[in-house]
């Protein structure tokens, strides 16, 4: 987290924001962290619920994508490519249309303005250690962005404010080399940004220098905006692609290793080293064993042929009935569909198969346990 807090006094601070506006007139109660409902932490399959998205490597281990969520507003993503975690969200107005609820608090894009934020907030932010926190924009206008810790957290979130050429120039006409000291007034919220601490750092350095006053923010998300963000979701919009495999394995098949935590299995030794010795069909060096327990039952075992481990899913038995796979060796996800005995429910479930960890990342009940006498592609339309 950003924890330095120098004597400096802020008006330091302003010197570069106030050089860039110039420049540019020269030249022409913590909540959770979460943005239309999406965290930063999270697998980013989630962020499937909002449409496609081309994913696109931008930065070094990371890679973004944008989606659209409605006429005047898109949604950005940076993901850790090694994890498929989440690392930064943004939500951004375009400027169209009528003023828009910006995901935080009761913020309205085109509507909030920066002397609104600082005062809500209780101060001007932090600097971080490089980049200027005033950017020109395309239409001749800038762009002021002002950085705040969240607290109890390890994220960091971000208010971008624009001001538009015109009013630029007004202010300037106006007020010249005071510029700055209006500008709050005039630049309304374009974006809110959350971004993990580190990728932060990773981007922007450490921030050494804050306002007087200065404190960490409690987070308040928009709640009606979380709703509606999730109220609807395609199934088949999750692909096996999403979610690669560095390598598909393709030297000798091993007999199981059962043996540590996979002692139990040993009752049904025979069948997985049967199945194994067919060779891999997922996640690039497993074998999947379905092996049947009783009507509709069963339990599912992946062996890795090139280490000879073996691994249980997680679901199957008497509690999760009529259990159907979908899977592909050049993937690492796993997708299961089961009626729950508890509930009476069908549930379709994504994992994603994580050096022998199972992580589930959406889990959609589907209806009564009817539905799973359905096949899964049938469910998955």
């Amino acid at each position: 987290m950003l924890s330095e807090r120098p004597s400096s006094i802020w008006h330091l601070a302003r010197l570069v924001p106030l050089a860039a506006l110039l420049a540019i007139g020269a030249v022409g109660n913590v909540s959770a962290q979460t943005i239309a409902g999406y965290a930063i932490g999270e697998n980013h399959l989630k962020l499937s619920e909002l449409g496609h998205a081309a994913w696109q490597y931008d930065y070094g281990e990371y890679t973004s994508a944008t989606f659209n969520v409605g006429p005047a507003i898109s949604i950005s993503s940076a993901v850790e490519k090694s994890t498929g975690k989440v690392v930064r969200l943004e939500a951004s107005w375009s400027g169209r249309g009528k003023p828009e609820p910006a995901y935080f608090s009761d913020f309205k894009f085109g509507l909030t303005d920066l002397a609104t934020i600082r005062q809500r907030l209780g101060s001007s932010g932090a600097l971080p250690g490089s980049g200027s926190p005033v950017l020109s924009s395309s239409d001749g206008g800038v762009e002021i962005s002002s950085f705040y810790e969240v607290a109890n957290s390890q994220i960091i979130a971000s208010f971008i404010t624009k001001v538009s050429r015109d009013a630029l120039v007004d202010l300037q006409r106006r007020y010249g080399t005071e510029t700055y000291a209006h500008v709050a007034k005039v630049a309304t919220l374009k974006s809110v940004v959350i971004s993990d601490a580190a990728y932060f750092k990773s981007l922007r350095g450490t921030t050494s220098i804050f306002d007087v006053g200065y404190r960490s923010i409690a987070w308040e998300p928009a709640a009606a905006l979380t709703m509606d963000a999730k109220r609807e979701i395609s199934l088949a919009r999750i692909k096996p692609s999403q979610l690669p495999v560095p390598r598909v394995y393709s030297g000798p098949n091993n007999l199981p290793d059962l043996t540590g935590q996979s002692a139990s299995f040993r009752t049904h030794q025979a069948k997985i080293a049967d199945g194994m010795a067919s060779g891999p069909s997922f996640a690039g060096e497993f074998a999947v064993i379905q092996i049947g327990c009783g009507s509709s039952c069963s339990n599912v075992f992946v062996g890795n042929v090139r280490t000879g481990e073996v691994f249980k899913l997680p679901k199957g038995g008497k509690d999760n009935l009529n259990l159907t796979l979908k899977y592909e060796l050049s993937s690492r996800l796993m997708t299961a569909q089961w009626s729950e005995a508890e509930t009476g429910k069908c549930f379709v479930v994504f994992f994603s198969f994580d050096d022998g960890e199972w992580v589930e990342l959406l889990r959609r009940d589907i209806g009564s346990s009817d539905r799973c006498l359905a096949s899964l592609a049938q469910n998955l339309r």
